[in-house]
């Protein structure tokens, strides 16, 4: 027969009270002694040396140092059978308490909630702090959160604070509410607006003057097709070249007056909304240089730049297009729009935490660079000297075989430079071969930390619930306590009411006048 004790969610609170007893007969334990345990069907055999080696006041160092009386009041069951004390616990998690017993190292499993493995931190009266380095999520996480806090009590010192606070709440947590969803929404909608704009501005179909479009077209398909063996549908060079000789067209000079409108739209508000984060922030420096700030600077900056050459006097379409430095000047600018396709990151989880990888894995990335640099230096060396006097060759000097080994180690193979002797196509095989090994291996290191970053960030998410939950009951246990004490006394006074045959009125009057 199995003797029960009672209920397991008073075992902690029983141990913690039995290990101030235990500490003082520590020493009285007999060497050699081992304890059977039995945690949900897995039967374990502690030594007693080994835990109390590794911590004075736990739950497993009350079980060693306490009599089989009090044992039964921390377990669940004593199995006669086989002489063990049985839990009702997690098997995975505590194959790794016992481990942490016998190395001193304990370890979060990969799959286990961290909720969970809390939970069992506690029941086991284990520390946060003895969590390995390697899994050491649990202080980290509160840390998140405390330098949140931090943040938002940094507008406690400043003007209009309160007001401050929940403009950053709607602007930086698109979870704090309804409104701060609603902002987000949009804000990701001006984003995929703008860059909608952007790309539909380089077509020609979407330029003012739209009818030299089909001619834009043809000049492309002459450079690109052979026309002498096509269909009579096609139109001949000869037509292509009456019909093109004189025409000049730039892609992204004149947009149509909609996609001039729609630009002018989204840089108002990507304008209004960084300076409005400026405005509310504690700490300006921090937020100047903050790297998600930067991306929105560079995402308005080449707007305004380039309507400074109009106040200037300085037409970017005539005038600017015959001096070259004014012009690379301008096309930087137009490259640097592309940059409010980053803007999604403040939104995207995703794309934090691949920022965040590659931060952490500068390491690996400059290993690949250094492997892939020794291959093409190697390998276009080899290859220049055994193609530059073939007929036709593309490979006239090292620099632009390195071209081609940057294509082919990184198995691209755009197919623009092709080695034609024997000796060139096996230099060309391995280098393909040695590009794939190089690639592999810092990549699956790079692969392996993004995904430990997500798991990381999912349990961040997981314990601010938690926390959120913790904040909200707490405000609810404070707001409404007088409510459901009245409550309370209320149904106490019927109860009695009911029990001593009065009526609830004097009941409860007599709990008022005994309180």
């Amino acid at each position: 027969m199995d003797s029960r004790s009672s209920s397991s969610g008073l075992l902690p609170n029983i141990a913690e009270e039995l290990s101030k007893s235990a500490n003082a007969i520590t020493q009285n334990v007999l060497p050699g002694t081992i304890l059977r345990l039995n945690i949900g069907g897995k039967s374990y055999k502690i030594p007693s040396e080994i835990v109390l080696t590794r911590r004075v006041r736990s739950l497993m160092t009350t079980l060693i140092t306490s009599d089989h009386e009090q044992r039964l009041t921390m377990t669940d069951a004593f199995l006669e059978d086989s002489q063990e004390y049985y839990l009702e616990r997690n098997t995975k998690i505590t194959d790794h308490v016992m481990e942490y017993y016998v190395t001193g190292f304990l370890h979060k499993p990969m799959d286990a909630c961290i909720e969970r493995f809390k939970e069992e931190l506690d029941f086991w009266q284990l520390d946060h702090d003895n969590v390995a380095p390697c899994c050491s999520i649990l202080p980290a996480v509160p840390k998140n959160l405390h330098e949140k806090e931090e943040i938002l009590r940094r507008f406690s010192n400043v003007a209009f604070g309160d007001l401050r606070r929940d403009i950053y709440n709607v602007l930086e947590e698109p979870s704090s509410g309804l409104s701060a969803k609603l902002f987000s929404v949009f804000s990701i909608l001006f984003i995929f607006s703008s860059v909608a704009g952007l790309i539909l501005g380089s077509m020609p179909e979407f330029q003012q003057d739209n009818s030299q479009a089909h001619f834009y077209h043809l000049m492309h398909l002459k450079s690109t097709r052979d026309f002498s063996n096509k269909p009579q549908k096609f139109v001949p060079v000869q037509e292509v070249d009456n019909a093109t000789s004189s025409f000049t067209y730039k892609p992204t000079d004149d947009p149509a007056l909609f996609l001039i409108v729609m630009e002018y739209i989204c840089i108002t508000w990507f304008t209004v909304e960084y300076l409005l984060r400026l405005v509310i922030a504690p700490q300006k420096r921090i937020f100047l240089f903050d790297t998600v700030n930067l991306i929105d600077l560079c995402t308005i900056l080449p707007f305004y730049m380039e309507m400074g050459f109009g106040w200037f006097g300085m037409n970017m379409h005539d005038r600017l297009h015959t001096i070259t430095g004014a012009m690379l000047v301008i096309r930087v600018l137009r490259v640097l729009r592309m940059a409010r396709v980053f803007k999604l990151a403040r939104y995207s989880t995703g794309l934090q935490i691949f920022g965040h990888t590659l931060r952490s894995s500068l390491t690996e990335l400059s290993m690949l660079g250094m492997f892939l640099l020794t291959g093409i230096v190697f390998f276009s060396t080899l290859i220049y000297f055994l193609e530059k006097d073939e007929p036709g060759t593309e490979f006239y000097s090292i620099p632009s075989a390195c071209w081609w080994c940057v294509v082919t180690m990184t198995t691209i193979g755009y197919g623009d430079s092709i080695p034609k002797t024997t000796l060139g196509k096996v230099i060309a095989t391995s280098a393909s071969v040695c590009g794939i090994i190089v690639l592999a291996f810092p990549i699956s290191m790079i692969v392996e930390k993004f995904a430990c970053a997500q798991q990381k960030a999912h349990e961040e998410a997981q314990v601010r619930q938690a926390h959120m939950a913790a904040v909200a009951q707490h405000y609810f246990n404070n707001r409404f306590a007088r409510r459901r004490k009245a409550c309370k006394e209320d149904l106490a006074a019927s109860v009695r009411a009911k029990l001593n045959g009065t009526s609830p009125e004097r009941a409860n009057g007599s709990v008022k006048s005994i309180a």
